[in-house]
C-alpha cells in the first residue's frame, strides 16, 4: 500500500501530473481547434477525476485524488491546458516525464498499484484522444474520432509508461 505522502514533494508534482501529461501527449500529437484540445483536456481530467469506482482499491490513486482535491480547493491555479499542449516540444517532453514516472512508480510502488496508476494514466489519454473529431472537410465531414496520430501517441504513452498492449 504506497500513498502520495511517501514521495517527495518532487516526486509528488510529478505524480499528480500524470493524466494531464498523457492527454498532453494526445493533443500535441494531432493539434486541432483550442477548443478541441481544450475539450481533451477537460476529458482527460474529468475521467481521472471522476472515476475513483474504478481504482477504488489502489490507494496510490485515492492519495493523490484527494491531493488535487485539496488543491481544487484552494487558491491554486493550474497551468492553462491549451498552453501546455501547444507549447513546442510538448508531446516529447510529456513523454519523459511519463517516463520518469514509470521509473519511479517502479522503484517505491508495489507493482499492482504501479500497473493501476499506469493504466489510470493511459485512460484517461484515451479519454482525449476521443473528446473532439480529428480531421474532416467542410462542415467536418470525413472526421474521426481517433486518427492515426492519437492512436500512435496511445502507443507511446503505454510504451513511455511500459505498460504491456
Amino acid at each position: 500500500m504506497t500513498v502520495i505522502t511517501e514521495y517527495t514533494s518532487e516526486e509528488q508534482s510529478l505524480l499528480m501530473q500524470g493524466p494531464r501529461l498523457g492527454a498532453i501527449v494526445v493533443s500535441a500529437a494531432s493539434p486541432g481547434s483550442g477548443a478541441d484540445t481544450e475539450s481533451e483536456g477537460f476529458a482527460a481530467i474529468q475521467y481521472a477525476t471522476s472515476n475513483r469506482g474504478e481504482f477504488l482499491d489502489n490507494t496510490l490513486i485515492t492519495s493523490i485524488l484527494y491531493e488535487l482535491d485539496q488543491l481544487a480547493k484552494s487558491e491554486f491555479r493550474f497551468a492553462p491546458y491549451g498552453k501546455l499542449a501547444a507549447a513546442p516540444g510538448a508531446k516529447e517532453q510529456a513523454l519523459a516525464q511519463l517516463g520518469q514516472i514509470a521509473d519511479l512508480l517502479d522503484r517505491k510502488s508495489n507493482p499492482a498499484e504501479a500497473t493501476g496508476y499506469k493504466q489510470w494514466v493511459l485512460n484517461a489519454a484515451t479519454v482525449a484522444s476521443q473528446a473532439a473529431k480529428e480531421g474532416g472537410g467542410f462542415l467536418g465531414r470525413g472526421a474521426v474520432l481517433v486518427n492515426d496520430a492519437e492512436r500512435a501517441a496511445l502507443a507511446e504513452i503505454a510504451k513511455s509508461l511500459r505498460l504491456q498492449s
